[in-house]
């Protein structure tokens, strides 16, 4: 930034550091270590012409800046110093790699150092957080990031987006409006261009003054950009730059990069766009100010001349109704983002910024209504499911939020309604779920009775999510093919899979086997409630038996299984080594499956933990399936007691349990080690079954952790026996009592063993057991004094407001409670509201009083 005179290596020196008064000794001294920084080489007006200068070795010789700089490169002036130059890449190839020691890239932000940005920028952490949330959904703006003047224009225009959005009524949507965030980015770019003039200068411009200066050189580079879009070329050369008429500083300032081409020629440079959004932004505006300007469509060919004649001044519907028809029918999606700018250019904020550029007055209203009904009547079509997202961008660029508005009222606390959904809607939900502010784990859309074209409108996000519940959803048979292009992808991140009462036959299977041995993410599988039959089972047992199946968890209950599946299902359990846990409830079993069945489990190579056999029994066969009520019982025993037996957890609800029964369990709870969990729920245990595990569970050697006994016909007597358990047993960490008519008495007697210090129970399940505010006293006084009682459940009983207070020093000073469910109880709403209002006290609380 010299001026153009000659001056010696000293007088450079003195003109930048005048208190340096002895050069000449720092210069000629060896012991002294100097570093010469030169600062943006490429913004410079000096030329290094390293073959012309003549090389000069006298720190006192007057020559060019230029010439002084070139050999003090060489090493010919202070050649003890080192010199650090910073250059775009324009600049680089003035200077021979020969005299690079180090040659340093800077790429710009990491994924760290992005977040970080908007951390240190923003002391609102929820601000920052939200801001992060949408670069990391929205890739066109992750990518480029990576430039921190982008990521300054980008957060500028996020404030303002973000505080429309909640003016709005969409304060948990995130915008996706890209357009204005690349044209300040725009403005950015020429702006801190200019602040470096405005030093030397002096003078200051308006931005619309600014962009007015920059308007052809814009234009050059926007058609270049569009001609590479359409023939969708990426690379360009430096003959480009001229034949297009690209200023080569406008090309290299930021918006583009050189590139190397395999063994191309290292003088033939070659460059691309910082990124192909970018491109497509460029390529968007020529055709937009070339519609502006001078009323020219650049897309119109001329396969279309008679198009050109009848409309020979374009509007503005019809140039995006075109741009849309080259998007469609694009399958690389290579006019999709093209399509999103050409539509941002249309709104009136956008035109704002862009005044400088534009000659023609603002787009007409009208003419942006018809776009919008254009992409509204397109999205009721049969078009692909990322074309609808990419329809549902374009409104929102468009500023038309109300489809998705509309769409976000049918999600409460994340499940869906029930009611029929239009193919619009279908998108509208995906894009919703897509640009949600909240995490991507669990998707619920059960009882959304789901049409086949519904369901592959949701392609497009089915993969961001970990778990997806479709309980009674209509999938059918044809829904799993869909479901299988959602699987296969190699994005796809679902883990769980529930796909309960779906109308599942075996025909599906195959489809269902071939998700189960290529995805590497499928870990639960829930397919409860359909009709697989042992057709289908055999199936899917040579999924399950394929080594790169992952299927930890298996739910195959009411599925009209017979004795042909247990054979299938043994091979799989002793050929499969991921296998955790299988549920085979309410299937006809018998006393053949359940031998077949006990035979795998007693095998060392089965590696099962937990078994569902609930509701085994039927009409035609006795307890278990078997002709002998014993006889069931008598074989689960004996596979219990097997010292191969590896189940940690074993469901046996709805089984007609006898006095029998009950003595073979508890026989098997003395002996198995391995049985944490046992579910006995929905069986007659009464008084007399009690007695006979109770005797089981205060024996030393019993390991159970989680006991289940809800809706066992109990009665106070029990809860003594229970409470002598409670107090011997050092393992039983969960009990459920619920749906047994305890009383409070039942409940007094426990309370007992509750405030006892050898008690060890951490969760209690007392749902529906008819208390009273009598017994409420008493338990919560031992609950109080418990040390160890985290989980507690009293729904559906019978207490009032007058034992509020009661329950809210419950909340106080209970230390370990960490959920309290009260729903269902008699409480009014003033009552309600008081432990609601208690509950924001104690945040690390969860305190449910009323019916989600």
């Amino acid at each position: 930034m010299l001026s153009e005179r000659s001056l010696n290596l000293v007088q450079l020196l003195q003109h930048y550091y005048p208190h340096l008064e002895h050069c000449e000794e720092i210069l000629t001294s060896k012991s002294v270590k100097s570093l010469y920084i030169f600062d943006g080489l490429d913004e410079s007006l000096q030329s290094l012409d390293f073959e012309k200068q003549l090389a000069c070795y006298d720190e006192n010789e007057l020559m060019s800046l230029g010439s002084l700089l070139t050999n003090l490169i060489r090493g010919n002036l202070h050649s003890s110093a080192s010199v650090w130059i910073t250059t775009r890449p324009a600049a680089l190839g003035q200077i021979p790699l020969c005299y690079v020691d180090r040659l340093t890239e800077i790429k710009g932000f990491c994924e760290q150092q992005k977040k970080d940005f908007f951390h240190k920028k923003y002391e609102n952490r929820h601000l920052a957080e939200k801001m992060i949330a949408i670069v990391n959904k929205e890739l066109s703006l992750s990518l480029l990031c990576n430039m921190p003047i982008f990521c300054c224009a980008l957060s500028i225009m996020l404030e303002d987006a973000l505080e429309l959005f909640q003016h709005c009524g969409l304060g948990d949507s995130m915008p996706v409006a890209i357009t204005s965030v690349f044209t300040k980015f725009l403005v950015h770019v020429f702006s801190h261009q200019e602040q470096k003039l405005e030093y030397l200068t002096h003078k200051k411009q308006t931005i619309d003054a600014l962009l007015k200066s920059k308007q052809k050189a814009i234009i050059s580079l926007g058609k270049l950009a569009f001609d590479l879009q359409r023939g969708q070329m990426r690379i360009f050369y430096e003959k480009d730059l001229k034949v297009y008429n690209v200023d080569a500083s406008l090309a290299e300032s930021g918006f583009c990069k050189e590139v190397v081409v395999g063994n191309a020629n290292p003088s033939k440079k070659a460059f691309c766009f910082v990124d192909g959004s970018l491109q497509e932004y460029f390529a968007a505006l020529y055709v937009f100010l070339s519609l502006n300007n001078n009323k020219n469509n650049p897309l119109n060919t001329a396969a279309n001349a008679k198009t050109l004649r009848k409309h020979e001044r374009p509007s503005y519907s019809q140039v995006c109704k075109q741009a849309c028809k080259e998007a469609m029918k694009s399958s690389c999606g290579h006019f999709d983002l093209f399509l999103r700018f050409l539509c941002g250019f249309g709104t009136q904020k956008n035109q704002q910024i862009m005044k400088g550029l534009m000659t023609s007055c603002e787009i007409n209203r009208d003419d942006i209504t018809k776009v919008v009904q254009i992409f509204k009547k397109k999205l009721q079509e049969d078009i692909p499911p990322e074309k609808c997202i990419t329809i549902l961008q374009c409104l929102s660029e468009l500023e038309d939020n109300s489809l998705v508005k509309e769409t976000r009222k049918i999600i409460v606390a994340g499940t869906v309604t029930s009611r029929t959904l239009t193919p619009a809607e279908y998108s509208a939900l995906a894009f919703v779920l897509q640009m949600s502010n909240g995490d991507m784990e669990a998707l619920d859309l059960s009882q959304l009775k789901i049409s086949s074209v519904g369901f592959q409108r949701l392609v497009p996000v089915l993969p961001h999510f970990t778990s997806l519940k479709m309980i009674g959803s209509n999938l059918g048979d044809s829904g799993v093919k869909i479901l299988s292009q959602v699987m296969t992808s190699p994005d796809c991140k679902l883990q769980n899979l529930e796909l309960e009462k779906n109308d599942l036959t075996h025909k599906c299977c195959e489809t269902l086997a071939f998700i189960m041995s290529s995805s590497r993410m499928l870990t639960n599988l829930n397919l409860s409630n359909n009709n697989l039959g042992d057709r289908g089972i055999r199936i899917l047992s040579t999924a399950l038996k394929a080594a790169q199946c992952r299927v930890q968890t298996l739910n195959l209950s009411n599925n009209n299984l017979s004795i042909g599946s247990w054979e299938e299902l043994v091979s799989v359990l002793i050929t499969n080594q991921t296998l955790r846990e299988l549920n085979v409830s309410s299937n006809r079993m018998g006393e053949a499956g359940l031998r077949t069945l006990s035979s795998a489990l007693k095998d060392p190579r089965c590696k099962l933990e937990k078994l569902g056999l609930n509701n085994t029994c039927t009409l035609d066969f006795g307890m278990m399936g078997s002709y002998q009520e014993e006889t069931g019982m008598e074989i689960l025993s004996d596979v219990l007691k097997d010292p191969r037996c590896t189940l940690k957890s074993l469901e046996l609800a709805k089984n007609s349990l006898t006095q029998k029964n009950y003595e073979e369990i508890a026989s098997a709870m003395t002996i198995n080690c391995s049985l944490t969990h046992l579910d006995l729920s929905s069986n007659v245990i009464q008084d007399s079954g009690i007695n006979v595990l109770s005797v089981a569970l205060m024996d030393t050697s019993c390991s159970i952790q989680s006991l289940v006994l809800t809706e066992t016909k109990l009665t106070p007597t029990c809860c003594e026996k229970l409470a002598s358990v409670l107090v011997t047993n050092q393992t039983l960490r969960e009990l459920d009592l619920s749906m047994n008519k305890l009383g409070d008495s039942g409940v007094c007697a426990l309370s007992t063993a509750l405030k006892e210090p050898c008690c060890k129970l951490e969760t209690l399940g007392l749902r529906r057991t008819s208390l009273t505010d009598a017994c409420c006293k008493k338990l919560i006084t031992a609950l109080s004094t418990s040390q160890t009682i985290a989980s507690l459940d009293l729904s559906e009983n019978l207490f009032t407001d007058s034992s509020i207070k009661i329950f809210c020093s419950l909340i106080l000073t209970c230390s370990n409670l960490k959920c309290l469910r009260l729903e269902l109880n008699q409480f009014t709403t003033n009552g309600q509201m008081t432990i609601k209002n208690l509950s924001m006290e104690k945040s690390g609380v969860r305190i449910v009083v009323e019916r989600s």
